[in-house]
Protein backbone atom coordinates (compact mmCIF):
# COMPACT_ATOMS: atom_id res chain seq x y z
CA UNK A 1 0.00 0.00 0.00
CA UNK A 2 1.44 3.42 -0.92
CA UNK A 3 0.95 6.71 0.68
CA UNK A 4 -2.19 7.60 -1.65
CA UNK A 5 -3.61 4.50 -1.04
CA UNK A 6 -3.63 5.24 2.74
CA UNK A 7 -5.15 8.89 1.92
CA UNK A 8 -8.15 6.82 -0.05
CA UNK A 9 -8.77 4.45 3.06
CA UNK A 10 -8.69 7.71 5.22
CA UNK A 11 -10.94 9.64 3.24
CA UNK A 12 -13.17 6.95 3.41
CA UNK A 13 -15.21 7.16 6.54
CA UNK A 14 -13.07 4.58 8.75
CA UNK A 15 -12.40 7.98 10.75
CA UNK A 16 -14.50 10.51 12.97
CA UNK A 17 -14.28 13.95 14.06
CA UNK A 18 -12.73 15.08 17.00
CA UNK A 19 -14.03 17.72 19.71
CA UNK A 20 -14.27 21.48 18.60
CA UNK A 21 -10.90 23.44 18.60
CA UNK A 22 -9.85 25.23 21.88
CA UNK A 23 -8.91 28.84 21.28
CA UNK A 24 -5.06 28.65 20.24
CA UNK A 25 -5.90 26.55 17.47
CA UNK A 26 -8.30 29.35 16.47
CA UNK A 27 -6.11 31.89 16.62
CA UNK A 28 -3.62 29.39 14.42
CA UNK A 29 -6.08 28.81 11.76
CA UNK A 30 -6.45 33.00 11.56
CA UNK A 31 -2.69 33.49 11.36
CA UNK A 32 -2.00 30.55 8.56
CA UNK A 33 -5.52 31.78 6.59
CA UNK A 34 -3.74 35.24 6.29
CA UNK A 35 -0.55 33.33 4.82
CA UNK A 36 -2.22 31.61 2.11
CA UNK A 37 -0.51 31.77 -1.09
CA UNK A 38 -2.74 32.50 -3.60
CA UNK A 39 0.08 34.16 -6.23
CA UNK A 40 1.61 32.69 -9.06
CA UNK A 41 4.54 31.41 -8.17
CA UNK A 42 7.51 28.78 -9.11
CA UNK A 43 9.44 26.58 -6.33
CA UNK A 44 12.68 24.75 -7.18
CA UNK A 45 13.30 21.69 -5.03
CA UNK A 46 16.04 19.39 -4.77
CA UNK A 47 14.57 15.79 -3.87
CA UNK A 48 16.17 12.34 -2.47
CA UNK A 49 14.20 9.43 -2.36
CA UNK A 50 15.27 5.55 -1.21
CA UNK A 51 12.85 2.69 -0.95
CA UNK A 52 13.38 -0.90 0.65
CA UNK A 53 11.17 -3.46 -0.35
CA UNK A 54 11.24 -7.27 0.99
CA UNK A 55 9.04 -10.08 0.34
CA UNK A 56 9.64 -14.08 0.12
CA UNK A 57 12.81 -14.78 -1.89
CA UNK A 58 12.74 -10.79 -2.98
CA UNK A 59 14.80 -7.87 -1.97
CA UNK A 60 14.09 -4.63 -3.73
CA UNK A 61 16.28 -1.24 -2.77
CA UNK A 62 16.06 1.93 -5.15
CA UNK A 63 17.72 5.11 -4.69
CA UNK A 64 17.13 8.04 -6.48
CA UNK A 65 18.26 12.17 -6.34
CA UNK A 66 16.85 14.68 -8.65
CA UNK A 67 15.50 18.29 -9.01
CA UNK A 68 11.53 19.42 -9.65
CA UNK A 69 10.52 22.92 -10.85
CA UNK A 70 6.63 23.36 -9.70
CA UNK A 71 4.27 26.28 -11.44
CA UNK A 72 1.49 27.09 -9.25
CA UNK A 73 -0.98 29.88 -9.46
CA UNK A 74 -4.99 30.89 -7.56
CA UNK A 75 -6.12 27.41 -8.46
CA UNK A 76 -3.45 25.50 -7.45
CA UNK A 77 -0.36 23.65 -9.15
CA UNK A 78 -0.52 24.17 -12.63
CA UNK A 79 3.08 22.48 -13.88
CA UNK A 80 5.67 20.07 -12.24
CA UNK A 81 8.89 19.66 -14.50
CA UNK A 82 11.51 16.89 -12.70
CA UNK A 83 14.66 15.62 -13.43
CA UNK A 84 16.55 13.18 -12.06
CA UNK A 85 20.48 13.98 -11.11
CA UNK A 86 21.60 10.25 -10.73
CA UNK A 87 20.34 7.34 -11.99
CA UNK A 88 18.37 5.20 -10.18
CA UNK A 89 20.14 2.57 -8.74
CA UNK A 90 18.27 -0.69 -8.16
CA UNK A 91 18.91 -4.54 -7.05
CA UNK A 92 16.60 -7.31 -6.88
CA UNK A 93 16.31 -11.12 -6.96
CA UNK A 94 13.20 -10.94 -9.43
CA UNK A 95 14.33 -9.99 -12.87
CA UNK A 96 12.54 -6.27 -13.48
CA UNK A 97 13.07 -3.33 -15.51
CA UNK A 98 14.88 -0.17 -13.50
CA UNK A 99 12.01 1.82 -14.58
CA UNK A 100 8.88 -0.24 -14.28
CA UNK A 101 6.75 0.97 -11.41
CA UNK A 102 8.84 3.88 -10.91
CA UNK A 103 6.72 6.72 -8.96
CA UNK A 104 7.74 10.04 -10.04
CA UNK A 105 9.74 12.75 -7.89
CA UNK A 106 6.96 14.78 -7.01
CA UNK A 107 3.54 14.66 -7.37
CA UNK A 108 0.60 17.44 -7.55
CA UNK A 109 -0.43 16.73 -3.83
CA UNK A 110 2.85 16.64 -2.09
CA UNK A 111 3.75 20.07 -4.61
CA UNK A 112 0.71 21.69 -3.42
CA UNK A 113 1.45 21.37 0.06
CA UNK A 114 5.17 23.13 -0.23
CA UNK A 115 3.82 26.24 -2.59
CA UNK A 116 0.71 26.49 -0.26
CA UNK A 117 1.00 25.09 3.30
CA UNK A 118 -1.13 26.99 5.02
CA UNK A 119 -4.06 25.79 2.99
CA UNK A 120 -2.64 22.30 4.02
CA UNK A 121 -2.62 23.11 7.79
CA UNK A 122 -6.46 25.04 7.69
CA UNK A 123 -7.60 21.43 6.48
CA UNK A 124 -5.65 19.39 9.10
CA UNK A 125 -6.17 21.80 11.94
CA UNK A 126 -10.09 22.20 11.75
CA UNK A 127 -12.01 20.76 14.54
CA UNK A 128 -8.61 19.46 15.95
CA UNK A 129 -8.65 18.86 19.44
CA UNK A 130 -5.68 21.11 21.39
CA UNK A 131 -3.30 18.53 23.86
CA UNK A 132 -0.70 20.97 25.30
CA UNK A 133 0.50 24.78 24.62
CA UNK A 134 3.88 25.57 26.08
CA UNK A 135 6.48 27.66 25.98
CA UNK A 136 9.79 26.23 24.29
CA UNK A 137 12.70 26.83 22.14
CA UNK A 138 13.36 25.74 18.98
CA UNK A 139 16.71 25.47 16.93
CA UNK A 140 17.66 28.01 19.91
CA UNK A 141 15.13 30.29 19.79
CA UNK A 142 12.23 30.97 21.85
CA UNK A 143 9.15 29.44 20.52
CA UNK A 144 5.50 28.48 21.40
CA UNK A 145 4.72 24.55 21.02
CA UNK A 146 1.16 23.48 20.33
CA UNK A 147 0.48 19.28 20.58
CA UNK A 148 -2.51 18.55 18.72
CA UNK A 149 -4.90 15.57 17.88
CA UNK A 150 -6.20 16.06 14.43
CA UNK A 151 -10.16 15.46 14.05
CA UNK A 152 -9.05 11.93 12.77
CA UNK A 153 -8.41 9.45 15.63
CA UNK A 154 -9.07 5.69 16.27
CA UNK A 155 -12.72 5.46 16.28
CA UNK A 156 -14.86 4.50 19.69
CA UNK A 157 -15.89 0.55 19.96
CA UNK A 158 -19.48 0.33 19.17
CA UNK A 159 -21.44 -0.24 22.52
CA UNK A 160 -18.47 0.28 24.85
CA UNK A 161 -16.51 -3.43 23.42
CA UNK A 162 -13.24 -3.87 22.08
CA UNK A 163 -12.92 -3.88 18.43
CA UNK A 164 -12.35 -7.36 16.67
CA UNK A 165 -8.98 -8.77 16.58
CA UNK A 166 -9.48 -8.43 12.70
CA UNK A 167 -11.58 -4.58 12.93
CA UNK A 168 -9.63 -1.67 11.35
CA UNK A 169 -8.00 0.46 14.22
CA UNK A 170 -7.41 3.84 12.08
CA UNK A 171 -5.18 6.41 14.16
CA UNK A 172 -4.24 9.85 13.73
CA UNK A 173 -1.12 10.59 15.72
CA UNK A 174 -0.15 14.20 17.35
CA UNK A 175 1.09 16.69 15.85
CA UNK A 176 3.29 19.22 17.48
CA UNK A 177 3.55 22.60 16.23
CA UNK A 178 6.10 25.45 16.39
CA UNK A 179 5.27 28.80 16.35
CA UNK A 180 7.19 31.89 16.83
CA UNK A 181 7.01 34.92 19.22
CA UNK A 182 3.93 36.63 16.47
CA UNK A 183 2.19 33.05 15.95
CA UNK A 184 3.46 32.23 12.88
CA UNK A 185 4.63 28.35 12.00
CA UNK A 186 8.23 27.85 12.48
CA UNK A 187 7.90 23.66 11.94
CA UNK A 188 5.69 21.28 12.44
CA UNK A 189 6.10 16.97 13.34
CA UNK A 190 2.82 14.75 12.16
CA UNK A 191 2.03 10.72 11.71
CA UNK A 192 -0.81 8.33 10.76
CA UNK A 193 -0.97 4.77 11.79
CA UNK A 194 -3.24 2.55 10.37
CA UNK A 195 -3.52 -1.17 11.55
CA UNK A 196 -5.98 -3.42 9.97
CA UNK A 197 -5.56 -6.77 12.21
CA UNK A 198 -2.53 -8.96 11.57
CA UNK A 199 -2.98 -8.25 7.81
CA UNK A 200 -2.05 -5.05 7.72
CA UNK A 201 0.25 -2.11 9.04
CA UNK A 202 1.08 1.41 7.46
CA UNK A 203 2.92 4.40 9.45
CA UNK A 204 3.98 7.49 7.61
CA UNK A 205 5.84 10.21 9.51
CA UNK A 206 6.60 14.02 8.46
CA UNK A 207 8.22 17.17 9.17
CA UNK A 208 8.04 20.45 7.47
CA UNK A 209 10.06 23.45 8.42
CA UNK A 210 8.61 26.33 7.27
CA UNK A 211 9.82 30.08 5.73
CA UNK A 212 7.77 33.32 4.86
CA UNK A 213 8.01 35.14 1.60
CA UNK A 214 6.37 38.12 1.05
CA UNK A 215 3.91 37.50 3.99
CA UNK A 216 3.50 33.96 2.52
CA UNK A 217 4.08 30.57 4.32
CA UNK A 218 6.46 28.10 2.15
CA UNK A 219 7.80 24.91 3.30
CA UNK A 220 11.77 25.06 3.41
CA UNK A 221 12.21 21.19 3.99
CA UNK A 222 10.56 18.48 4.25
CA UNK A 223 11.61 15.07 5.35
CA UNK A 224 8.98 11.93 5.22
CA UNK A 225 9.36 7.99 5.97
CA UNK A 226 6.51 5.58 5.10
CA UNK A 227 6.22 1.98 5.82
CA UNK A 228 4.36 -0.72 5.84
CA UNK A 229 3.53 -4.43 6.37
CA UNK A 230 1.52 -6.81 5.26
CA UNK A 231 0.71 -10.48 6.21
CA UNK A 232 3.43 -9.89 8.37
CA UNK A 233 5.84 -11.18 5.75
CA UNK A 234 5.83 -8.04 3.08
CA UNK A 235 7.41 -4.87 4.00
CA UNK A 236 8.90 -1.83 2.44
CA UNK A 237 9.67 1.44 3.45
CA UNK A 238 10.17 4.55 1.75
CA UNK A 239 12.29 7.78 2.79
CA UNK A 240 11.97 10.68 1.32
CA UNK A 241 13.90 14.21 1.55
CA UNK A 242 13.28 17.68 0.27
CA UNK A 243 14.95 21.24 -0.51
CA UNK A 244 13.57 23.96 -1.18
CA UNK A 245 16.34 25.91 -3.33
CA UNK A 246 14.22 28.62 -4.91
CA UNK A 247 10.58 30.56 -4.43
CA UNK A 248 9.81 33.47 -6.93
Amino acid sequence: MNRQALGWILAGGLLVAAQLPAQPINDLLTRVASMKNDQSTRMEVEIELRHRGTAPLHLNKTKRRGVSVIESGPDGVKKITSRDLSSSSRFSFWSKAAAEDEAPLMNDVDAEELVNPAGMMEVFLSEATLLSDENVTWRGRPARLLVVRPALFERSPKEGKAPAGDEPTPLAAEARIWLDENGVPLAMERGFDFRLGPALSVTERQELIFQQVDGRLFVAEAQETYSGTGLAVLRSRDDRKVKVTSVR
